[in-house]
């Protein structure tokens, strides 16, 4: 069992703070994306990282091959964790972007917008399946692509739209926020 550390303590460090402010502002963030944000050293990343953890003010969580951030406070739900984690994806972002709008989408269509091979888009897309955010519908000899809550997944995307710093997103929410 970790030792706890009170997290007035944790936090007393600016370099730590600046880091916990980091994770809240990104729930989800991975420990490259940590270190280009903060220009830490990756051992006093690693380190501070640590103590975040110990104090019970992250949580670290493996999806797929990274390593997850977020902040035990307000700590986002399960589901949104992993819609989260997969919207700091770019490709899965756009994708998901594109069928919020759409409503439903071929692997065709989804390979021409993202301008990748429709294996890459193969790819993602299972990602997405697994999580249950898409389903796959067929309507004669097509395969469609939709998301299973669209409601949802876009109100997740305007409440989280500052963490993302992408145009895309802005341009969503812009449209999304109207109606």
């Amino acid at each position: 069992m970790l030792a706890l550390i009170d997290r007035e303590k944790a936090l007393a460090l600016a370099t730590r703070r600046k880091l916990f402010d980091e994770i809240k502002r990104f729930p989800g963030i991975h420990f490259r994306e940590l270190r280009r944000r903060t220009n830490l050293a990756i051992g006093s990343l690693q380190y501070h990282l640590d103590v975040l953890c110990k104090a019970r003010l992250v949580k670290a969580e493996k999806k797929g091959k990274y390593l997850r951030y977020f902040p035990v406070i307000n700590e986002p739900s399960r589901e949104e964790k992993d819609i989260l984690a997969l919207l700091r994806e770019p490709n899965v972002r756009k994708l998901i972007l594109f069928l919020a709008n759409k409503k439903r989408a071929t692997n065709k269509q989804l390979a021409k917008f993202l301008g990748v091979s429709a294996s890459t888009v193969s790819f993602h897309i299972n990602k997405l399946l697994s999580a249950g955010i898409v389903a796959k519908h067929r309507k004669g000899k097509k395969t469609y692509f939709a998301l299973t809550n669209p409601k949802w997944v876009r109100e997740l995307i305007i409440s989280y739209r500052k963490s993302f710093l992408d145009e895309l997103v802005d341009s969503f929410v812009e449209i999304w926020s109207r109606l």
